[in-house]
């Protein structure tokens, strides 16, 4: 990641004849972010444009207490907890922050494709192909609602306990968060050399927050025969 993700707010220094006229974080925060009803109307307007889970989301924020609802947004607009979901430290599954309010986490799923056998039942293991995929996710939920995840797939084929092909990755993502965008490159796809014999995908998300933060991750998952064997959104 760019040094801009340790990015901060000057307020100027004490003594300094002209004053910062900058506006302050708080000033700059987007609109669907100010107070709870602003934000609920932001997520029914993604419902409205499309978006099938934005709905049941406006209803578990909504579900929150009246001070709940206020401290999720002050979370949500704080650079701090922005920081921590793209430099979550490599290879821990869960990071809480803010007394347990704020949780990182990142996990795996697997799975086969529906279908994919090839190859008489009746023949042995190792000369049956297999069409397999494996993810690799990271949330940050605050108070509960999963309000960011970005998740990177590969698909591949094995033959026993050998990978013999790759098939085109992807990558997706989940965002309720005004005022910032996410976006990920090509996603490639290799296997790696014997004996690790895995399946790899990777992308490289940007990260863009109305706070000034703007920063890339590399996110990769790699999987053999017997489902995902690791993973990471590294900054």
């Amino acid at each position: 990641m760019t040094a801009a993700v340790g990015a901060t707010v000057l307020a100027g220094l004490p003594g300094t004849a002209t004053a910062d006229s900058r506006p302050s974080a708080a000033d700059a925060a987007p609109a669907a972010s100010a107070t709870p009803k602003a934000y609920v109307d932001w997520l029914k307007a993604k419902a409205d444009a499309g978006d099938a889970d934005a709905a049941d989301f406006a209803k578990k924020f909504q579900a929150l207490s009246a001070a709940k609802q206020e401290k999720y947004l002050g979370y949500i607009n704080d650079p701090k907890y922005i920081k921590a979901f793209v430099n979550a430290p490599e290879g821990a599954s869960r990071t809480e922050l803010a007394s347990g309010d704020v949780v990182v986490k990142s996990g795996s799923g697997s799975g086969n494709e529906a279908g994919s056998d090839t190859g008489s039942d009746s023949a042995p293991e190792g000369v049956r192909a297999r069409d397999k995929w494996a993810t690799h996710w990271e949330t940050v939920e605050y108070l509960g609602l999963e309000a960011t995840k970005v998740t990177v797939k590969t698909s591949y084929r094995v033959r026993g306990k050998n990978t013999i092909a790759v098939h085109p990755g992807t990558a997706w993502h989940r965002n309720y968060i005004p005022g910032t965008e996410l976006s990920h490159g090509v996603v490639d796809e290799w296997i790696s050399a014997e004996p690790a014999d895995n399946a790899h995908a990777e992308t490289v998300w940007e990260f863009e927050w109305w706070t000034g933060i703007e920063d890339t991750g590399r996110h990769r998952v790699w999987a053999d025969y017997s489902g995902p064997k690791g993973g990471y959104l590294k900054t």
